[in-house]
């Protein structure tokens, strides 16, 4: 495999990337104590969360590393991607696979690489979860399956803020509809006869409103 290979399934796994609305968002300790946990785990410098997009490498969290993102080619984690099992490099200057790759080329000297994909529930591999040494070195069974368990727990988070996003979304689109139906009960009050029923319904039905308006605000900000 070379880093400039795509996966056969590329145009529906960037669709599944982007419905994930993940690329470019800010900092977030829940995955930054992922990344660190994971260097302290394996006693390596770096640990990233990648998410790989058309032309791009983003970082959600990079551990040890200052940059947020690398050209797609080549990179180690575009090449992880390609298949459902854990991409290790254990001596990355003398692999075919890591000799372009400004990371060991360059001031760096990246030495060891090991990533699992982030896959989702359609198999879609959106990116990995990675750590890189500067110094070669094995990676046993055990190690192979703690990386896979940290990268379970990356997945956990994106799909959770998934399920709130796509949650809150229904309860907006719910409460549209409540305020919709109550404005038109309010104007067909309002039509009537009879002050102080009228009264009191509008009352009501206005408090309500007022209610499912600030329900919405608060949905917003979640959103």
């Amino acid at each position: 495999m070379t880093t400039c290979e795509m996966p056969d399934n590329e145009t529906q796994r960037i669709e599944a990337l982007k419905k994930y609305n993940i690329l470019d968002t800010p900092a977030d300790g829940s995955f930054d104590r992922i990344t660190s946990l994971a260097s302290a785990i394996f006693q390596v410098p770096v640990a990233i969360v990648s998410l790989v997009d058309t032309d791009r490498i983003w970082f959600k969290s990079h551990h040890g590393l200052s940059v947020s993102q690398l050209n797609r080619d080549p990179g180690l984690c575009a090449s992880a991607i390609l298949s459902d099992d854990i991409y290790i490099i254990e001596n990355a200057k003398d692999d075919p696979r890591s000799l372009a790759n400004p990371l060991v080329a360059g001031e760096f000297g990246l030495g060891f690489y090991a990533a699992v994909p982030l896959q989702t529930e359609e198999n879609y591999n959106l990116g990995t979860l990675c750590i890189i040494d500067k110094a070669p070195r094995t990676f046993s069974d055990e190690d192979k399956e703690i990386l896979k368990r940290l990268g379970e727990l990356v997945m956990h988070e994106m799909e959770m803020r998934l399920s709130i996003r796509d949650t809150v979304a229904t309860i907006k689109n719910l409460s549209s509809d409540m305020t919709s139906h109550l404005q038109s009960a309010i104007k067909s009050i309002e039509a009537t006869s009879g002050e102080d029923a009228k009264g009191k319904m509008l009352s009501y039905l206005e408090a309500s409103r007022m209610f499912l308006s600030n329900m919405n605000n608060h949905l917003n900000q979640l959103n």
